[in-house]
């Protein structure tokens, strides 16, 4: 008896191609990646959440597009990581996209929607049309950049010649493609998923709002690098356990940044490249770039920091057991190369903290606000959603978030104290909203019956647009 089988794996690149051509990653940058199967899916590749059209407008050409049921394909877990083939990229988006879908839909718990097309008619009714695909264009633009479009509902990658600053970094004039980075692909990716969740986050209300659309997908791309075993496994090793030095785990894009003119990965949640002395060296947060950054990748960059300090904060607290044990308590481990199995079970710590840090991030979204929203408000959506969900914080999960934040001055507003219990969201008592409140558990009661065991996504964007327009009798 045969049954469907659990995922597909597609071979790709765990960082970027530039990664591949260096004696010490070489080993690291090729994996393999485990999507979630789709038993309907169509050269392109074009299955239930995202379309790839591989239309090239620069030199006017239509690629063949991947057909990832081929025997030959699935036989050997998809094409092989190639810089120059159409079909690979093709591969590598769908790969890196899915496993973003995955990822949020394991937080959330519910399957994601895009945002909907608005459409009106002659007499000015204005419709909210289901869009059961992201379109994806591999090969959009001839120009260092990629980029979401709400009014396409489509990510846009782009490729071009580099103009490194140091040749010794990378080739000059080497093609680069944008739709070949792991962190560009779920960074956009991203961006289309926050758009599902809240269209109003592209309003420019407040310096936060762009500044977070940019900081969580970030964030997302970041975190899914914890995902691939061997590559973490390398870096545990490579840093001998301390994850706050310089490490790939990280840096964001590498061969974008340098093959912009950057001397490092466009950015850094750790630390960055003096430009003087072209060394490495960490971030130390003084609590005013909050009032003053204003630019959203660089404020954004601010939250970014801030929330792998919490993650880091919480793997020393995993491992310092480990630690000990490993140096008969001194906590020093001694010189030389650590040994594997030390290795093994640091990578597995710091998979598992990664992994709790990223849905708490994820979960925190039902708690944000629609619209405006600062970092204090995701801030206070971390500690309820996580409160909600784990009551006894023993491993101070939420307090390293707390300490973080407040390390770079960010702070939410309409609270008397720093503390996990006045950030977290509860109920006012009283008595004048009685009847709202009642009128409001009603109506969710309702809906959440209505909704649970639909699993349809247009089933359920249906659902959702009926009981926004108030048609629920």
């Amino acid at each position: 008896m045969t049954g469907k089988p659990p995922c597909r794996k597609l071979r790709g690149y765990a960082f970027d191609p530039s990664l591949s051509l260096k004696i010490d990653t070489s080993l690291i940058n090729n994996i393999t990646y485990r999507v979630p199967w789709e038993e309907e899916l169509k050269p392109g590749p074009s299955g239930e959440y995202i379309e790839v059209i591989d239309f090239d407008p620069t030199v006017g050409k239509w690629y063949k597009p991947v057909d990832l049921n081929d025997i030959y394909i699935v036989a050997q877990d998809g094409l092989d990581p190639s810089g120059s083939n159409p079909q690979f990229h093709q591969q590598m988006v769908y790969a890196v996209a899915m496993t973003t879908i995955r990822n949020f839909e394991a937080a959330l718990g519910r399957p994601i929607l895009w945002s909907p097309r608005r459409v009106c008619d002659k007499n000015g009714k204005v419709t909210d049309v289901y869009i059961p695909k992201l379109q994806i264009y591999p090969h959009a633009l001839r120009d260092a950049n990629a980029y979401y479009s709400p009014q396409k509902k489509a990510l846009l990658f782009g490729y071009f010649s580099a103009r490194p600053a140091d040749i010794t970094l990378h080739m000059p004039d080497n093609l680069t493609f944008t739709c070949l980075s792991h962190d560009v692909i779920a960074h956009e990716t991203t961006h289309a998923i926050l758009d599902g969740l809240y269209r109003r986050y592209t309003d420019d209300t407040n310096p936060d709002v762009l500044a977070f659309h940019e900081a969580f997908s970030d964030i997302v791309a970041l975190f899914q690098h914890f995902t691939f075993p061997e590559v973490l496994k390398n870096q545990i090793a490579a840093t001998r356990g301390d994850l706050a030095s310089q490490n790939l785990l990280g840096k964001l894009a590498q061969e974008f940044g340098v093959a912009i003119g950057n001397y490092g990965s466009l950015r850094d949640a750790i630390g960055e490249i003096d430009p003087e002395t072209k060394q490495w060296r960490p971030h130390v947060p003084n609590g005013d770039e909050y009032q003053t950054i204003m630019e959203p990748h660089a404020r954004g960059a601010i939250l970014v920091s801030a929330v792998f300090e919490a993650f880091l904060t919480i793997y020393k607290s995993r491992v310092a057991d480990l630690l000990r044990i490993a140096t008969n308590g001194t906590g020093i481990l001694p010189q030389g190369e650590l040994q594997p199995d030390l290795v093994n079970r640091l990578a597995k710590e710091a998979a598992k903290t990664a992994n709790h840090v990223l849905r708490m991030c994820i979960r925190a979204l039902d708690y944000c606000p629609p619209v405006d929203i600062t970092f204090g408000d995701f801030l206070r959506a971390i500690i309820t959603a996580d409160a909600s969900l784990v009551a006894d914080d023993d491993r101070d999960y939420r307090l390293s978030f707390i300490d973080a934040f407040r390390k770079r001055g960010i702070y939410p507003s309409g609270i008397k104290n720093l503390s996990v219990e006045s950030l977290v969201y509860s109920m006012p008592d009283c008595t004048d909203i009685v009847d709202q409140v009642r009128i409001l558990t009603t109506f969710l009661r309702e809906f959440r019956e209505e909704i649970s065991y639909v699993k349809g996504r247009k089933d359920i964007f249906d659902i959702n647009r009926k009981y926004i327009a108030g048609d629920y009798s």
